[in-house]
């Protein structure tokens, strides 16, 4: 369509592969030289990876061009085959037309036709192209492949070209016999500027254009060069449909406006964008979740932790027995000015001998915990008057002597030193001021516990 316009025979940026147009530059030089000694010298496993459109069939299909009659070449464009329809398309490849109903006998045939090939000089190679679409089954078929060799000399080389996937899937574990034996690996970079410059003026020369700077100038080159990043399949899609734009307006000459606009037209910049920010959202994704559920594995840690000590177990079950069960009995009538007080029923413990009781006030509060009533707070004057006589008459006094504590006169006198018995003897004991601090020669009254039911 725009060939007349800008004095061309064809198209020079058609996708399609021609040897015609073919443009070699340092990076791709360098790859074919790598691939073309794996082969020369049976390397064995030769791996050639790139990103989309940096030109690995084109290397490929330079390779296969130089080879010579000795070299007798499989070439899988699709590996998206089982394991078996691998191997019979493999020897029919390389000239075993026999029909095999199992994959037993294949490899033993297969094994002898190497030898036979081997021992007329002939050198065998496949190339599996899109190799990062193959599955671990598929993969580890080849390199059991490779397994098929003399005392020194490989039987069959191959080599696998694929996008940077690949690599990523030759790290699995699963992979690393496979991994280990790859002797030759190389991955193919964009062009530079230079690079795309040589690119685009030497397919303009091949198409038959006498000046191609005319058409591309140097400032229009970087513009292509910065739109397309490089990548030679990129290129020709930028570069044709310029081509296309000026020939719609009626410019021989190419601007970087241009160029930008059909960079905008067919969208190149979600694609590239996307490219670039997929790395970026693969790596941060997985590390939101990682501090996610470390997070509720800490704090579950620290809960056990708590839980199973001594005194997380004392605070949880006093947290537990805390909670009152009020009773469905009918609450007795309060005056707004005196406040609500849950009493517990406990026994009382006396010191006298005549009265036993069993069990002490604290284990009764914690097991008769469910029975509560709601009443007023009595006066002081009220319970004191409440205690029988009896147990006026056993109430003790003592002097504190020389190294005597609250607590232990406490455990003396009623046999334990509990909270309960601590502020009974605070309350009935008014001048002291701390329960923790008594004096030498200080008189302490100790009351017999009471209760007030």
């Amino acid at each position: 369509m725009y060939t007349e316009f800008y004095n061309l025979k064809e198209k020079p940026f058609n996708l399609t592969p021609s040897p015609r147009f073919l443009y070699l530059g340092e990076t791709h030089k360098e790859a074919l030289s790598l691939l073309t000694y794996g082969v020369m010298e049976r390397k064995g496993f030769v791996l050639l990876t790139g990103e989309v459109g940096t030109g690995k069939t084109t290397i490929v299909q330079a390779l296969l061009k130089n080879l010579d009659s000795s070299i007798k070449c499989v070439y899988l464009s699709n590996p998206t085959l089982s394991a078996k329809d691998f191997l019979f398309y493999v020897a029919s490849g390389l000239g075993l037309k026999t029909q095999f109903s199992s994959k037993g006998p294949l490899l033993v045939q297969f094994e002898d036709f190497l030898r036979r090939l081997f021992q007329h000089q002939k050198n065998v190679l496949l190339i599996v192209d899109e190799a990062q679409r193959l599955s671990f089954r598929l993969l580890e078929e080849i390199r059991l492949l490779s397994n098929i060799q003399t005392a020194d000399r490989k039987l069959i080389n191959i080599f696998l070209v694929g996008q940077p996937e690949l690599n990523e899937k030759l790290s699995q574990p699963i992979c690393r016999p496979l991994l280990q034996r790859i002797s030759i690996r190389y991955h193919i970079k964009p062009l530079d500027l230079e690079g795309t410059q040589e690119y685009i003026e030497t397919r303009l020369k091949v198409a038959g254009a006498e000046n191609g700077y005319k058409i591309f100038p140097n400032h229009v080159i970087k513009a292509v060069h910065q739109y397309s990043e490089g990548y030679p399949r990129m290129i020709n899609i930028l570069a044709d449909n310029v081509l296309l734009l000026g020939y719609s307006k009626g410019e021989k000459k190419i601007t970087p406006a241009m160029v930008k606009e059909c960079y905008q037209d067919i969208c190149l910049d979600s694609v590239l964008s996307r490219k670039r920010q997929q790395p970026q959202q693969a790596s941060s994704s997985p590390l939101r979740s990682y501090w996610k559920w470390a997070l509720a594995l800490f704090f579950v840690i620290i809960f056990t932790a708590t839980f199973m000590s001594r005194r997380g177990q004392n605070f949880f079950w006093r947290l537990a027995g805390s909670i009152p069960i009020i009773s469905q009995a009918p609450f007795k009538e309060l005056s707004k000015e005196q406040p609500l007080v849950i009493k517990r029923k406990i026994d009382v413990v006396s010191t006298n001998p005549r009265e036993k009781r069993s069990t002490s006030a604290f284990q009764t509060e914690e097991k008769q915990a469910d029975t509560i009533d709601l009443i007023r707070p009595e006066k002081p004057k009220e319970i004191e008057s409440s205690l029988r006589v009896e147990d006026r008459e056993s109430w003790k006094s003592v002097i504190v002597k020389e190294g005597d504590t609250l607590s232990k006169l406490a455990a003396a006198v009623y046999g334990r030193a509990d909270e309960d018995n601590l502020k009974l003897i605070h309350k009935h004991n008014p001048e002291i001021k701390d329960i923790n601090r008594i004096e030498v020669g200080q008189k302490i009254i100790f009351p017999p516990p009471y209760s007030t039911d």
